[in-house]
Formats: structure tokens, C-alpha cells, sequence
């Protein structure tokens, strides 16, 4: 005779043992409708076994996953990194875009983003692109001295090619600038905005470089708007301004300028920072480090 093995799971022992203890004093009906009220909860127990089984191999799996995933990012990319590739890439323009698009979204509350943006589509001719640059600017920091230029140079680049572009083009470039500008004279323009900040240097130099590019003959009023940073005029006379001006003498953004004129702006601002190395000599920076080493030596010595 075979005898039937029941394998009751070890959750449902305290009730399989309560049904063996009352089954003897209930009726028939009574003991089937328990017999099934234990199948059921038998069913559930398994069935929620089941469930978590299949959601831990799904936690294993999705872990393991990621895992791999960290170690996929941590690997070396593809392309060799050789500096002198990387210094003469064959599109510098495109691949400033790549690096300017995050800086439009992660930091597009910085007027600097915008600013940069604007230098990249300004040198690519993409002339819708430098408005949406100069909107957004504008909308950060209206009064930025860099953005003054940059309306300018806008403006400039519209009057030479407006006979390219097409109604749509034009249409939209009118609509957008009329928020953005009181006139589209461009030497009325810089008067106004020079007038507006009288006390900044900073706007001083860029309302410079643009009075010498609309015309190359007002090279000498626009050095006397910032060679002059001895006599307080100006309230925001600093290292990185004054570094400014000197490389614009320099690079010919302010015209020409004499050898003297800019020795003569030098000393003023090595009056002024004494101890800044941008307004040295070689020389006297060669001589200042070797006297630093000396100095450390000596107190190494005693």
C-alpha cells in the first residue's frame, strides 16, 4: 500500500497543526472548507516564494549591470590622447561648439558662457546664432562691457551681408534687435554706452576698441580713454583690466601704438601694482626668482 507524503512549507506548520487539532470535532462540510482555506494560503505562500526569488535575481542582475557599466566609464578611451594632435586639431571651431554646448545648459546663468558662445558663431558667420548668444547675455547681465562690443560687431556683420539673407532672416533679426538696441547706429551706440558707465575702465576699453574699429583715424581718443588710470576716474582699476588694456596696445585691437605709448601706460600701472609680473620685464622676473632662490638657500644654509 503507498502512503502519500504531504511536504507542508515550514510557514504554514503552527496552522496545519491547528487543522489536525479541531478536525476531529468538525462536520464534513466544515473540514472541506478548511482543507481549501489551507490550499489557498499554501498557493499564496508559494506563489510570494516565487516572487521574491525572481525580484532578487532581477536585483543581482541589474547590479551586476552597473557594475559593468563603472568599469565600461573607467576604461581608457579609444582615441590615443597625443598632445600635438590634440593642439592642431583640423576644426578648432566645431570642437569649441562640443565644448561650448554643456556650458549653454550647466552654465548658461553665467554671462561668460554666452559671451563665448557668441566669439564661436561670430567666427563661423552664423549670424542667427549670434543673436540668440547676445539675447541670452543680455538677459544675464545687460550692462556687461563685452556685450557692448559684441552688439557691435553684430551690428556690423547684418549691414555687410543683409542683401545674403532671406525675408525670414531679416524679419526675425529686426524684430530682435529692436528690444536689444535704441538705434542701430553703431558710433551712436558706443557714445551712449560710454556716457551710461563714465566711471568704469572696463567699459572704457571696450567702448576703445570699438571707437578705433568703426574708425582707425579716432586711434587717439580712444588711448586717452584708457591710458589714463592715475587720477581716480575710474572706480573698478584693477590687475586684470589693466592687463587687458596692455595686450589690446600690443595686438594692435587699439591700432599702432607706439613703443613709448606703451611703456608710458606700463609705468602707470607698475605705479599702481608694484608687484605685479605682468607689467615686468623678463629680466627683472629672471633676476626676482633667482633672488627668491637665493633667499630660500640661505635660510636652508643657517
Amino acid at each position: 500500500m503507498l502512503m502519500k507524503i504531504v511536504i507542508i512549507p515550514a510557514g504554514l506548520w503552527d496552522s496545519y497543526l491547528s487543522m489536525l487539532l479541531v478536525a476531529e470535532n468538525l462536520a464534513p462540510a466544515e473540514l472541506k472548507k478548511l482543507k481549501n482555506k489551507q490550499r489557498k494560503a499554501q498557493k499564496k505562500a508559494e506563489q510570494e516564494s516565487a516572487q521574491a526569488r525572481e525580484a532578487q535575481v532581477k536585483r543581482d542582475q541589474h547590479n551586476k549591470s552597473r557594475q559593468q557599466g563603472d568599469a565600461e566609464a573607467d576604461a581608457p578611451q579609444l582615441d590615443e590622447l597625443i598632445p600635438d594632435k590634440l593642439a592642431r586639431i583640423e576644426d578648432p571651431l566645431e570642437q569649441a561648439i562640443i565644448f561650448l554646448q554643456p556650458l549653454q545648459t550647466l552654465a548658461r546663468d553665467r554671462v561668460e558662457t554666452h559671451l563665448m558662445a557668441f566669439e564661436v558663431y561670430y567666427r563661423k558667420r552664423k549670424v542667427l546664432l549670434m543673436l540668440q548668444s547676445i539675447k541670452r547675455a543680455h538677459q544675464v547681465d545687460a550692462q556687461h562691457p563685452k556685450l557692448h562690443s559684441c552688439l557691435i560687431r553684430f551690428l556690423r556683420v547684418v549691414k555687410d551681408n543683409q542683401h545674403n539673407y532671406d525675408n525670414a532672416v531679416s524679419e526675425v533679426i529686426t524684430t530682435e534687435t529692436k528690444t536689444l538696441l535704441s538705434t542701430k547706429d553703431a558710433k551712436t551706440l558706443n557714445k551712449e554706452f560710454l556716457d551710461s558707465h563714465k566711471d568704469s575702465l572696463k567699459a572704457a576699453l571696450e567702448v576703445a576698441i570699438v571707437m578705433y574699429q568703426l574708425d582707425n583715424k579716432a586711434q587717439k581718443d580712444a588711448l586717452s580713454l584708457v591710458q589714463d588710470i592715475a587720477n581716480n576716474k575710474y572706480t573698478d582699476v584693477d590687475i586684470e583690466v589693466c592687463t587687458e588694456i596692455f595686450k589690446n596696445m600690443r595686438n594692435g585691437s587699439l591700432g599702432s601704438c607706439a613703443q613709448s605709448q606703451i611703456d608710458s601706460f606700463v609705468a602707470k600701472c607698475r605705479q599702481r601694482f608694484p608687484h605685479a609680473k605682468a607689467f615686468k620685464s623678463a629680466q627683472e622676473i629672471k633676476a626676482q626668482q633667482e633672488a627668491q632662490t637665493n633667499h630660500v638657500m640661505e635660510q636652508e644654509i643657517n
